[in-house]
C-alpha cells in the first residue's frame, strides 16, 4: 500500500472512524484496515461487542496459521464456511489483536452464561470426529466473496459440519490442519467442537471473556433476564474502568436491538419459543462441561427424543399415548423445577403449529435456539436510549479508537423493516457522544487502499 494513501485531510484526525459492514465477519477486515491506518494499535485491544450472538465460533477446516499468512484468505474462508459469519473474533484473538472481549447480550440471548472467564485461544489438531460434532453455526447460506472459490456454503442435513465445507487446508497426507480452539468449557464451545484444554494447545493466547447484559443504570433491560447477576461483576458496576488507559473497539450489530432468526422465516415466534426453551433448558446445558464425552452423549440422546416428538407430530398418525411418551422422554432431560412448565408450553405449541411450521423447526435443528425477538418502535427507541446511556457511563474511561457497525440484514438476523431506523439511530447516538464521525463502508475499502 502506498505511503500516501495513509494521509488524511487536515482536521480529519479529530473524526471518529466508524465502519459499516453488512455481514458481521467483515468487521475483522475493518479492524485490519484501522490498524494499517494507524488508528489503533496492533495488539492488546479490548472490544465491547453488542450483539444478539456471541460470534465466538471457529472454522473446523481453516488452518489457524492462515491468520498470519494471508488475511485475505481468512476473509474468503469466513465468507464460504458454513459458520463464517460467527467466526471473526477468535481469529483476531489468536492473531494477537484482542486480549479482552466483552459480549453485551440482549435479554433474549442466552448462548453463554454471564460471567468473567479467563481462557486461552490457541491451535490444535482436530480429529475427524471433533470436526463433525460442530453444528452448522449461526449462519444461513450467502453470497461468496468476489473471486473466492465456493466450498459448500450451505449446511449439510442434520446440522453437522462437513469436512469438505469452507476452505480446507489439508496436508499432503490428507490430515486435518491445526485449527483455532478455546479452553472455555461452556456448552456453546463444546457443542461447536472448538473446546480444547489449554495444555493441549499450541501458541495459546490469553483472553478475558466477559458476558453480561447491558450494565445496570444503562437502561430498562438491566434488571431483565438473569436478575442480580450483572451487579456482581465489577466490569458491570464500573464499565469505564475496563477501558481506562486501554485502546478499545466498540462493535455494534443491529440485531442487538431487533433480532430475527433466518432459519424460522415461516414460523410464528410464539410457536418457535417453546421449542427453543426446551432446547435451552436441557439440564446438561446449564453449567460448564466437566466430561465432554458424557455431555455429547446426553446431547445426542436429547436430540433423538426431541426429533422423535417433531416427526410424530408431522406424521400425525401416532396414538395420543405414544405422543405423550415421546414428550415425557424429553422431560427426562429437563430440570425438575422447570419441567412441567416447559412441557406444557411444548404441548400447546405442538397442538397449535401448522405442519409447515413443524417441518421448518425440524429442519432448523438446534438453530431453533438462535435469538428471535420481534420488537415495536417504542422498544427500539428504548433500546437506543439504553445504548446512549451506556456510552455515557463507559466513555469517561476513554473514547474507542474505532467503531464497527454490522447491519446483518441480508442474512436475516436484523429484520429489514428496522434497518434504517436502527442504523441512523446508532449513528446519531455516536455523534452525540463521540463528535464528528468518519463513516467508512466495508465494500469501499479495496478502492480506498488502491488510491
Amino acid at each position: 500500500m502506498a505511503r500516501g494513501s495513509l494521509k488524511r485531510p487536515r482536521g480529519a484526525a479529530l473524526e471518529m472512524p466508524v465502519y459499516i459492514c453488512e455481514y458481521h465477519d467483515e468487521a475483522l477486515r475493518c479492524l485490519h484496515h484501522a490498524i494499517r491506518r494507524r488508528r489503533m494499535p496492533f495488539s492488546d485491544l479490548t472490544m465491547v461487542h453488542l450483539d444478539a450472538h456471541p460470534d465466538l465460533g471457529a472454522s473446523a477446516t481453516m488452518s489457524a496459521e492462515t491468520i498470519f499468512a494471508s488475511p485475505h484468505d481468512v476473509y474468503a474462508a469466513m465468507r464460504t464456511d458454513v459458520g463464517g459469519i460467527a467466526q471473526w473474533i477468535l481469529p483476531a484473538v489468536y492473531g494477537g489483536h484482542f486480549r479482552c472481549v466483552w459480549w453485551i447480550r440482549p435479554p433474549w440471548a442466552v448462548q453463554i452464561a454471564d460471567g468473567d472467564y479467563a481462557v486461552a485461544v490457541g491451535r490444535a489438531k482436530r480429529t475427524p470426529e471433533g470436526a463433525q460434532i460442530a453444528p452448522a453455526h449461526r449462519v444461513p447460506p450467502r453470497a461468496p466473496v468476489a473471486g473466492a472459490p465456493v466450498h459448500g456454503a450451505a449446511a449439510p442435513p442434520g446440522g453437522a459440519v462437513a469436512l469438505g465445507a469452507g476452505l480446507p487446508d489439508l496436508g499432503a497426507a490428507g490430515e486435518l490442519p491445526e485449527v483455532i480452539c478455546i479452553s472455555c468449557t461452556e456448552p456453546y464451545f463444546v457443542e461447536d467442537g472448538i473446546y480444547c484444554p489449554e495444555g493441549d494447545m499450541q501458541a495459546a493466547k490469553p483472553l478475558r471473556l466477559l458476558v453480561s447484559q447491558l450494565p445496570e443504570g444503562a437502561g430498562k433491560e438491566a434488571g431483565e433476564g438473569q436478575p442480580g447477576e450483572s451487579s456482581t461483576n465489577s466490569f458491570c458496576r464500573q464499565p469505564e474502568e475496563l477501558v481506562t488507559g486501554q485502546p478499545w473497539m466498540l462493535d455494534v450489530c443491529l440485531d442487538y436491538f431487533a433480532c430475527g432468526n433466518p432459519f424460522l422465516r415461516q414460523t410464528r415466534p410464539a410457536i418457535a419459543a417453546p421449542f427453543a426453551a426446551v432446547q435451552n433448558g436441557a439440564a446438561f446445558r446449564q453449567q460448564g462441561v466437566a466430561d465432554v464425552a458424557e455431555f455429547l452423549a446426553s446431547r445426542d440422546a436429547f436430540d433423538k427424543a426431541y426429533n422423535a416428538v417433531l416427526k410424530a407430530a408431522i406424521a400425525d398418525d401416532a396414538e395420543a399415548d405414544a405422543d405423550e411418551i415421546a414428550i415425557e422422554a424429553i422431560g427426562a432431560f429437563l430440570p425438575a423445577e422447570e419441567r412441567e412448565t416447559l412441557l406444557a408450553d411444548l404441548r400447546s405449541a405442538l397442538d397449535e403449529a401448522k405442519d409447515s411450521e413443524l417441518q421448518e423447526i425440524l429442519e432448523a435443528v438446534d438453530m431453533v435456539t438462535l435469538p428471535l425477538h420481534p420488537v415495536t418502535e417504542a422498544e427500539v427507541r428504548e433500546r437506543l436510549a439504553a445504548f446512549d446511556a451506556f456510552l455515557g457511563r463507559i466513555l469517561p474511561g476513554g473514547k474507542p479508537a474505532v467503531v464497527t457497525i454490522a447491519r446483518s440484514v441480508v442474512d436475516g438476523f436484523c429484520p429489514m423493516r428496522w434497518h434504517c431506523m436502527l442504523e441512523q439511530g446508532v449513528l446519531e447516538v455516536l455523534r452525540g457522544r463521540l463528535g464528528e464521525l468518519e463513516v467508512l463502508y466495508a465494500d469501499e475499502l479495496d478502492a480506498m487502499e488502491n488510491l
